[in-house]
């Protein structure tokens, strides 16, 4: 596995590399004697890894784009490394890690926020002097801090990022559950604010959760007769029975008359 454009602080077992063509392909290509999966967060990481692919060769080199925060980014790299899992289970593994994680995100200021969307009363209030919000990125939240993230205690692994800057007076360590098992630093994030902190939890045990993942009947690609689950990070693939049909159409029964052969449909 690598990871695109990843912070330092992520799991050791993770190969980074910047979002740059020639690094990734050089990395992925020593790695190629077994499947590769090329994880991105960010569009700009993405681009670079469909292009690695590319020069590559997609029979071995996987693809997985995860839509998070960083810290949550984070915590799914650290189930992606945890034990010999093997490649065609990211995508597997990614969505049971994220579905068992906790963001919250604590800003000085959500004038500059579009997502979630603040109130007017919200967006008004970031003017003034020693305000501070709650966003809980998961359920598309925004809410005044009152003293507390909302970070569940317990869990297996505590991930923190925050800007050089305190959102709060006083220490912020002391608004997390215990102190944090990783520290990203000041990665490059969206939040538009001076000042923010990011912290994501996972409920559980890394390990239990990937090993979850994988008890589940997988799905086989109906390309590349890999275990998958929805999509197939080598194929990009959907799995059929898992790929909607537009309403108001069905698939069609029997012979199609003749008047109607040949006809674009």
């Amino acid at each position: 596995m690598i990871a695109i454009g990843a912070p330092e602080g992520v799991h050791p077992a993770v190969r980074r590399t910047a979002p740059d063509l020639a690094d990734v392909a050089t990395t992925a290509a020593a790695m190629l004697a077994d499947d590769v999966v090329l994880v991105t967060r960010d569009e700009e990481s993405r681009k670079v890894a469909r292009s690695a692919r590319l020069v590559l060769g997609p029979e071995h080199v996987g693809l997985l784009h995860v839509t998070a925060p960083v810290t949550a980014w984070a915590v799914v790299l650290s189930g992606l490394a945890s034990g010999d899992l093997p490649a065609s289970s990211a995508s597997a593994v990614s969505e049971a890690v994220l579905a068992r994680t906790t963001t919250r995100v604590l800003l000085s200021s959500v004038a500059s926020l579009d997502r979630p969307a603040p109130t007017l009363r919200q967006h008004l209030g970031s003017y003034l002097p020693r305000t501070a919000f709650v966003v809980d990125p998961d359920r598309g939240t925004v809410g005044r801090f009152s003293g507390r993230l909302g970070i569940p205690d317990g869990g297996d692994l505590l991930v923190v990022a925050r800007s050089g800057r305190a959102v709060v007076r006083g220490a912020e360590s002391e608004l997390l559950p215990r102190e944090p098992d990783v520290d990203l630093g000041v990665p490059a994030t969206s939040w538009r604010a001076a000042r923010w902190m990011e912290v994501s939890t996972l409920d559980g045990a890394v390990c239990d959760v990937a090993a979850g993942a994988l008890s589940a009947r997988p799905e086989v690609c109906d390309a590349c007769g890999r275990d998958a689950s929805v999509t197939c990070v080598f194929c990009q693939v959907a799995d059929r029975r898992a790929r909607p049909q537009a309403p108001g159409r069905t698939t069609p029964v029997g012979p199609v008359p003749a008047e109607l052969e040949g006809a674009v449909r």
